[in-house]
């Protein structure tokens, strides 16, 4: 499995969480480019160069997320300097997720089964 179907795995995992939840989830989307050998093909884009996942849930929640398995660090900095209250979701393990605030603040959630009892 490539990096690139891990990712969408993961962020499907994640959407499909916020849903159940009762948000409307957008992902990041695909837009067009060509490669040399291989014609048009889609190519992941970031909503805002930063996110995977944009939440709504009405009337006034709106919740920004990067979803990563890896290089946490660079992605806090990036998803924080772009909107202060996005979130870094962490894969950890099968549909487990640490969540990452601006404020310091983690949370761990398994998507299966819904908010896990630890909070950091």
């Amino acid at each position: 499995m490539s990096n690139r179907s891990k990712g969408a795995l993961h962020e499907k995992k994640v959407a499909d969480h916020l849903k159940a939840l009762g948000y409307l989830v957008e992902r990041s989307f695909g837009k067009p480019g060509w490669r040399p050998g291989h014609g048009l093909v889609f190519c992941a884009r970031d909503l805002f160069g930063a996110f995977d996942i944009a939440a709504l849930k009405p009337p006034d929640e709106v919740r920004f997320i990067q979803v990563t398995s890896g290089a946490v660090a660079v992605r806090k900095a990036k998803a924080f300097s772009v909107w202060p209250k996005a979130e870094v979701w962490e894969h950890l393990r099968a549909g487990v997720y640490r969540i990452h605030l601006a404020d310091g603040r983690t949370e761990v959630v398994d998507v299966k089964t819904g908010p896990a009892a630890s909070t950091v």
